[in-house]
């Protein structure tokens, strides 16, 4: 419970902090003058997409730490069963399984 109350005061916070940069932001570069706005606007811009290109490369080094040598695809649970009429689902499974004499399936439409 506190975790998620953590998680969302650091969010809101995160929040308030973009907005009071943002607003910041626009107050300075609306006083030094439509030039110099240009001007400090590519730096800015630079550093942002420096950032982004940063941000991304830690995600696709992180995923491919996290799924291993897959390729991008997640390895399935692993499940076994063993003995007569025995089924075993892992990973992300959808459908009707149904084990025993006489069984019959019913779907709605």
């Amino acid at each position: 419970m506190m975790a998620g109350m953590a998680r969302r005061a650091l969010i809101w916070g995160g929040a308030a902090v973009a907005v009071a940069a943002a607003v910041g932001l626009g107050v300075y570069l609306a006083r030094v003058g439509l030039q110099a706005a240009d001007q400090w606007a590519s730096v800015i811009g630079v550093f942002v997409a420096l950032a982004g290109l940063g941000v991304a490369v830690y995600g696709v080094v992180a995923d491919r730490n996290n799924t291993g040598s897959g390729g991008g695809a997640s390895t399935p649970p692993g499940v076994s069963a063993s003995g007569e009429r025995s089924i075993a689902i892992g990973g992300d499974n959808t459908g009707i399984a149904s084990t025993g004499d006489q069984t019959t399936n019913t779907q709605p439409r």
